[in-house]
């Protein structure tokens, strides 16, 4: 056996494909790096890490249930059956990306983790689970909360959002007697507020910071801005009301609360700092806020978020402009301890190509 390796990716919000049955372009797809990570996941099993130890983690929002439709129809409500139909569509979706999983979880020394993010909380039912378990094979397993090993301390993100938190003790709800996904707050406005805007701006939800892009658009996309504000009003509202559907039994004031301090992208580092100062980790990694980060806050204590492999529009003077960055945290222990890095993946080159003038 050669090195012993953790990779760990998030946020790839995986949708039912780039295009639908009929050909028509899927807007509600977010992730387009299927051939990357096909490349990732082949170069880290074979060749020089044939005979290496090595773990991918997906540490959430793999699975993008709150934006897959069935038929046209974006479900309110996420059953055991919706959720094994929509994780079913999506696996149909990406077939490079689980023939990747699969060929990855087969090799010797190799296996996959996967971890629920605020996007994917699908996995807590067991027809999932088997979903995914059927079209990946091999060695793999599945994570709820957090994964912690020799110092070394990984989760989501979403528990520290009030917002896109779930309540551990209550994760499913019985509807009509059949039980369903208890959804936080921002997985219920992410299901009547933003998809339905995102059909006609497919960038609404990958701009950052959405403060910036906010005021921007109130000048140059008015529509935009008193649209959803009025949705956003209207969702408060009910919210307060208990007019929708699975939300906790909570104070207005708690409901009030979580709407203010709501952030889009959050950075998390708050809350870093607390689990490596009050915990005793010496490095933490999440995902969740989409924007990759790498801190050193003292000798031996880093915080790495690992962003996201899809397309986001930065309006902050130092990385103004669209891009797209493979971020991931590489893990390798050297002399029996592990040291991480945060990583991008940039491809494998290739010698030649058709040029067509």
């Amino acid at each position: 056996m050669g090195r012993k390796l953790k990779l760990v990716v998030s946020d790839f919000h995986l949708g039912k494909g780039p295009y639908r049955e009929d050909g028509s372009v899927n807007v509600f797809e977010d992730f387009r790096a299927d051939g990357k990570f096909t490349e990732f996941l082949d170069y880290h099993r074979s060749g020089d890490h044939a005979d290496d130890e090595v773990e991918l983690v997906v540490n959430g929002d793999f699975f993008n249930l709150l934006s897959v439709d069935l038929d046209g129809r974006l479900n309110d409500a996420i059953t055991e059956r919706v959720a094994v139909e929509k994780t079913e569509a999506i696996i149909r979706g990406h077939p490079l990306v689980f023939e990747a999983l699969r060929r990855f979880a087969a090799t010797p020394g190799h296996a996959v983790v996967f971890m629920m993010g605020n996007h994917d909380p699908g996995i807590l039912f067991a027809g999932v689970r088997e979903a995914v378990t059927r079209a990946v094979g091999g060695k793999h397993a599945y994570l709820l909360d957090s994964y912690d090993f020799d110092g070394v301390h990984v989760e989501h993100g979403m528990q520290h959002e009030p917002m896109n938190a779930f309540n551990s003790q209550r994760y499913f709800v019985e509807r009509r007697g059949e039980l369903s996904l208890n959804l936080p707050l921002g997985s219920r406005y992410i299901i009547e507020v933003l998809n339905r805007e995102k059909a006609l701006r497919p960038y609404i939800d990958k701009v950052a910071p959405f403060r910036r892009y906010f005021m921007w658009a109130l000048l140059n996309d008015p529509a935009v801005v008193f649209k959803i504000s009025a949705k956003s009003v209207d969702f408060a509202i009910r919210a307060l009301l208990k007019k929708i559907p699975y939300v906790d039994e909570v104070s207005p004031t708690v409901i009030i609360e979580r709407l203010v301090l709501y952030t889009a992208f959050p950075t998390l580092e708050r809350e870093a700092k607390h689990l490596l100062g009050r915990r005793g980790f010496h490095t933490v990694i999440m995902g969740h806020t989409h924007v990759p980060l790498y801190r050193e806050y003292a000798r031996d204590k880093v915080y790495i978020n690992t962003g996201t492999w899809n397309a986001m529009t930065s309006l902050d003077v130092g990385s103004l402009g669209r891009t797209t960055q493979l971020t991931y945290a590489h893990i390798e222990w050297v002399e029996g301890r592990p040291r991480a890095r945060l990583r991008e993946w940039r491809g494998l080159q290739r010698p030649a190509e058709d040029v067509f003038f």
